[in-house]
């Protein structure tokens, strides 16, 4: 009977455990936006993607969001929302091509970036999907 109980208990853990993944919606899984560019990634609906970005000094921003490089077929729509610490939003973008550009004057705090998309998952088409942001402090 125990034997059975653990057989039963390991089979379910094998299937259940994908279940529990994270997708990077939460900026404690290392989404911290610094100048440069993010590796891409995708994005699927229901799936939003959290970063987190953090102003020592008042600074013009600038992120901008670009397609996997060779993808035939443009990205479903995409939004991204800029967050500051208090919960407002400051600024809010939307693009039906997958691309999208912040360009905000902002003062030193903590801000984070939301950014979601539109999109069927499955089949051919995952690097349709997929995304990098390109981040650039003035």
């Amino acid at each position: 009977m125990i034997k059975k109980i653990a057989l039963t208990a390991a089979v379910v853990s094998m299937f259940s455990l994908p279940a529990f993944a994270s997708f990077g919606t939460s900026a404690s899984n290392g989404n911290i936006l610094q100048e440069g560019s993010t590796p891409s990634t995708i994005i699927n609906t229901g799936q939003p993607h959290t970063y987190q970005l953090n102003l020592d000094q008042a600074a013009t921003v600038r992120i901008a969001s670009s397609h996997f490089p060779g993808t035939q077929t443009p990205m479903l729509p995409m939004s991204a929302q800029l967050i500051d610490a208090q919960g407002n939003t400051v600024k809010e973008v939307r693009s039906s091509g997958g691309e999208f550009e912040i360009r905000e004057a902002l003062q030193a705090g903590q801000y984070r970036l939301v950014v979601s998309g539109n999109s069927a998952p499955g089949g051919d088409g995952w690097d349709a999907h997929r995304y990098s942001l390109h981040v650039a402090f003035q």
